[in-house]
């Protein structure tokens, strides 16, 4: 069977705009995604051989490339979380807060939050169908971690960039100093579509792990809709957080393997969302997805109640502020409700 590019469906849906069945092709400078380097971050070097007298890196011709190191794309501290989740208990107060922080709201909104530690839970249309957009590259995380600790899959592999692969790119190649050509591990291909939602990197780690495979995982975890054979990426508030909490449990991984996948989650650059809901230096790990028809954020929060998982989902275009208002409304019952 053959499969059209997930670049399609993360690129510019509906299908026909971005597979070549409009009059106007997409322009990837109109995405939503904005990288924003956070305050103390610093890269190294850069590893090209060339360089002119300013000490500015020259561009590599495509097919002479080199190996890119992303090591410096390093994890950041995450909540802690029980090795095993109380189970969800409905809770009218906390669905209560939700529908309070969205009154008023356009557009279509789904939320799951449950406490971990005491099972507090409360939901809103958890079942409803969105567009995953980036939080597809969740699903890679787990089954590329799953596959390495079975021996399947080597993070010191590399893959290169091809001028195929660059077409998905969202604008975060040539902050990461990649061009057509070059290789990078998978390793590091994982950390970039993680920290920096990089969909390139992400593609290409899709790839080698296996369209099916992560389908596979994604219905053993318990995520009944969700997929990436399907360039509609359909997903729902429900198996986000079946996701997520696969995640932060380390379904499937060694413990090792599960703190890395909260690390690079914890160290995520786009912030806008549930994190900004949340008071300073509060732990969390997350994973964000945003395009003209969603607006998403799934995270495990260190609470003032326990960690607790939050999972907002919307038909909003890169409308930010809605969920930083549930996720504060949550953080505030579970500071107020101990």
């Amino acid at each position: 069977m053959i499969r059209r590019t997930l670049a399609c469906a993360l690129l510019a849906p509906p299908l026909a705009l971005a597979c070549g069945g409009g009059d106007s092709p997409f322009d990837p400078t109109g995405t939503p995604f904005v990288v924003v380097e956070p305050p103390g971050a610093e890269r190294t070097a850069t590893n090209r051989s060339e360089a002119d007298e300013t000490g500015a890196a020259e561009p590599e011709p495509p097919g002479d490339g080199e190996l890119v190191s992303l090591e410096w794309l390093a994890g950041g501290d995450f909540p802690s979380v029980p090795s095993a989740f109380v189970s969800p208990v409905q809770n009218a107060e906390l669905r209560a807060a939700i529908q309070g922080a969205l009154a008023g709201q356009e557009g279509r909104f789904s939320v799951i939050v449950h406490n971990l530690a005491d099972g507090r839970y409360a939901s809103l249309k958890a079942g409803d169908t969105y567009y995953a957009a980036s939080l597809f590259k969740a699903a890679v995380l787990l089954e590329a971690y799953r596959q390495r600790d079975s021996g399947e899959l080597d993070f010191a592999k590399e893959v290169e960039v091809t001028k195929a692969a660059a077409e998905n790119d969202l604008g975060t190649l040539e902050y990461l100093e990649i061009e057509i050509g070059d290789k990078v591990t998978i390793g590091d291909a994982v950390k970039a579509m993680i920290v920096v939602s990089d969909t390139t990197l992400g593609n290409l780690v899709l790839e080698e792990v296996g369209y099916s495979n992560v389908d596979d995982t994604l219905r053993e975890i318990g995520a009944s809709t969700m997929t990436v054979s399907d360039t509609e990426l359909p997903t729902t508030a429900a198996d986000m957080a079946a996701l997520v909490g696969a995640i932060a449990r380390g379904d499937g991984v060694s413990e090792a393997s599960r703190q890395e996948m909260l690390s690079l989650m914890a160290q995520e650059w786009f912030a806008e969302g549930v994190v900004a809901g949340l008071p300073a230096g509060t732990l969390y790990a997350h994973k964000t997805g945003s395009y003209t028809d969603a607006t998403h954020d799934v995270a495990i929060v260190e609470g003032p109640a326990g960690p607790y998982l939050i999972a907002v989902l919307s038909d909003r275009s890169s409308e930010w502020e809605p969920i930083a208002d549930v996720s504060a409304a949550v953080w505030q019952y579970f500071a107020e409700n101990p």
